[in-house]
C-alpha cells in the first residue's frame, strides 16, 4: 500500500511522447531512502565522522597550545 501512495506522486504526462511516464528518482532521493532503511549503519557512520571531526580539531588546538609555549 505504500509503495503505490509513492508511485502515484512520481507520474506525470509527458507532452512531447503524449503518454505518461515515472519520474526518474533523484539521487538525494535514494539517499534518503538508504537512510531510513539502514538506520543503525547511518547513525554509526555519522558518529564516526563527528568524532573524527572532533578529534582533529583537539589535535589542532593542542599543537596551537603547544607552539604558545
Amino acid at each position: 500500500m505504500e509503495y503505490a501512495k509513492e508511485e502515484l506522486f512520481e507520474v506525470r504526462y509527458n507532452t512531447k511522447l503524449k503518454k505518461l511516464v515515472i519520474k526518474k528518482p533523484r539521487w538525494r532521493g535514494k539517499i534518503m531512502r538508504a537512510m531510513k532503511a539502514h538506520k543503525l549503519i547511518t547513525t554509526a557512520s555519522i558518529a564516526f565522522m563527528m568524532f573524527s571531526i572532533l578529534n582533529m580539531v583537539m589535535i589542532y588546538s593542542f599543537m596551537k597550545i603547544l607552539q604558545n609555549i
